[in-house]
């Protein structure tokens, strides 16, 4: 028989699968990046290109995610760097998922269904059009 804790970590595993899907449909335009993370799961969505942000960096050019996903211990985090670029755009995305919101930029996801696979769906639509704007992608 299963314990909780041994058990857990699936369900953990299922939540990075369907986030991982998700990302992945956006690629192209954006391109994947996988290990860089030592010991842990990660997924990247990287404009293609590396980008000079002004003020940031010193104005050098420099790889750019529109989001990752790394599986924590305890969670999957989705970490959106739209969100942390512009906080305002927050109010864009949907209530449900602004309650997973932990600190600046990442998501503490534990369990998903299709409401939020949709919100984060609809998050992803709404950081490719912010970064089109700023001419990153």
């Amino acid at each position: 028989m299963l314990t909780a804790k041994q058990e857990k970590p699936a369900s953990l595993d299922a939540v990075f699968g369907s986030l991982k899907n998700v990302l992945s449909r956006h690629a192209p335009p954006f391109k994947v990046k996988t290990g860089s993370i030592r010991g842990k799961q990660d997924f990247h969505l990287m404009v293609p290109q590396p980008v000079a942000i002004p003020g940031a960096y010193g104005g050098k050019p420099t790889d750019l995610a529109l989001a990752s996903i790394i599986h924590q211990k305890g969670y999957v985090g989705f970490y959106f760097t739209p969100v942390y670029a512009h906080p305002p755009l927050g109010k864009k995305l949907s209530p449900a998922l602004m309650k997973c919101l932990k600190g600046k930029s990442c998501f503490c996801l534990k369990k998903l269904d299709d409401g939020m696979l949709q919100d984060i769906e609809e998050a992803l639509q709404v950081g490719t059009e912010f970064f089109r704007d700023r001419g990153w992608l």
